[in-house]
Order: structure tokens, then C-alpha cells, then sequence
């Protein structure tokens, strides 16, 4: 276990040496926006700013994959529509709707580590709908199935991005992946933890501690993930980390 740890932060700082100029200045962007806003939770958790840095350091995801990343389409668009469904569950009460799009985020990261055909969403949007219907058919809450649904794919990328990880585990791409769905996971387990805890099944003390590291591994997942892309770079950022 030693050799491996060894060998994780040996690949990591030489990824670190050949960051560029341009990766450098998106690097110190993110780390302000993370410890800005994990600052702001802990001494002042009621500011505002707080939520403005998150929502803002979720968008920025997607400008960078777009920038450096322009023709993995599939990485870009499930990136704005992990900001979309953040949105959602931000600004509105449609608490459904925001998982409903989660999922297709979701499909999205499945279909690029998978590489299967587009053909599968209408087929699976269908699918999504019917599981919905019989979860309401049945007298049972459809958050609840289209949640299982999410979990599912949010594992089978897991499972994807650890292999692409064992196949290639000095790219530095593939390491972003595999973390980055650890992260993901990690972040959505303090959810589950919230939900549990907001449904009397829990006690409602852990809710500050576990809202708190939902963000702490939400936003590295992000980060991670927009660097995951099965892509090489755009031209004109072609001497950035391959």
C-alpha cells in the first residue's frame, strides 16, 4: 500500500510540473473558489456568497471543458447539464426534476467511458418515465426510483472510469476520472445521509456536518471530471497535460 501511495503522488507532481500557463491560472481559480466558499460555511454559514461561489465554480466546469475539451461533446454537455440540474434543485422546489436531469448528466459520462450508441436515450428517457409512472402506480415515492436509477449509473461509471484508470494509471486524464467519481460518490452517500436525517431516520444533529461535506466532495468532483476527458486537447491548448 505504501508503493502505491508512492506512486500516486509521484505521478500527481509530475502531472503538477507540466501544468501550463493557461491550466495554472484555472488551477488558482479553482482552489479561491474551494476555499473560499468552505471558509464561508464554516465562519459565516448563513452568507450568501457561499452558494453565489458554488454555483459559479459549477459553471466554470463547463467553460473549461468547452475551452480546453471542444470537441468531447458528450464531457460538455454533461457538465452543463450537472450545472442544469443544480439549478433546478438551487432555485426551484422541483426536486424531481433536478435528479431527472442528474440522470442524464449521468448517461451522458456513461455514454463517452462506454462508448455506446446515442440511440440508447430516447430508450432510456422512456425508461426513466416508466419507472417514475410505476413508482406513483404502486403508491410508492418516484423520487425514490429515479434516485435508484441515478445510483446505478453513477456506479457503472465508477466501475468504467477504475477500469480506464487500471488500463492507464499514469494518464493523468484517467486518474482525474477515476477520483473524480469517487469524489462524486463520496458526495452523494452525505446526501442520501441528509435525506435520511430530514426523514427522521437519522438524527437531525449530523445535518450541518454532512451539508457541509457534500460540498467539499462536490466541487473537487467537478474539477476533476472536466479534466477526465477521453479527448485530446483543443489546438491551441495542445501544450497543456495529456
Amino acid at each position: 500500500m505504501l508503493k502505491d501511495f508512492k506512486l500516486f503522488m509521484i505521478n500527481w507532481w509530475d502531472d503538477f510540473k507540466r501544468i501550463s500557463y493557461v491550466d495554472t491560472k484555472w488551477l488558482a481559480v479553482w482552489i479561491f473558489i474551494y476555499l473560499a466558499f468552505l471558509s464561508l460555511d464554516v465562519f459565516f454559514p448563513e452568507f450568501w456568497g457561499s452558494s453565489l461561489l458554488k454555483y459559479v465554480g459549477i459553471f466554470l466546469c463547463s467553460i473549461y471543458a468547452y475551452q480546453k475539451y471542444h470537441n468531447d461533446s458528450m464531457l460538455i454537455l454533461a457538465l452543463f447539464l450537472t450545472f442544469l440540474a443544480d439549478t433546478i434543485l438551487v432555485w426551484t422546489t422541483w426536486e424531481i426534476v433536478g435528479v431527472y436531469v442528474f440522470c442524464f448528466a449521468q448517461l451522458m459520462h456513461l455514454l463517452r467511458l462506454s462508448k455506446a450508441k446515442l440511440e440508447i436515450i430516447g430508450a432510456y428517457a422512456a425508461a426513466l418515465g416508466f419507472f417514475a409512472a410505476l413508482a406513483i402506480a404502486t403508491g410508492l415515492n418516484p423520487l425514490y426510483a429515479i434516485c435508484t436509477v441515478y445510483a446505478l449509473e453513477l456506479v457503472c461509471n465508477l466501475v468504467l472510469s477504475y477500469r480506464r484508470y487500471a488500463k492507464h494509471p499514469k494518464d493523468f486524464k484517467a486518474r482525474c476520472c477515476f477520483y473524480g467519481f469517487m469524489a462524486f460518490i463520496a458526495c452523494d452517500f452525505c446526501v442520501a445521509l441528509r435525506h435520511l436525517s430530514l426523514d427522521s431516520l437519522l438524527p437531525v444533529e449530523i445535518l450541518p456536518l454532512v451539508a457541509f461535506l457534500v460540498w467539499v466532495f462536490y466541487y473537487p468532483s467537478q474539477v476533476l471530471i472536466a479534466n477526465s476527458s477521453t479527448q485530446k486537447p483543443s489546438l491551441h491548448l495542445s501544450k497543456n497535460i495529456k
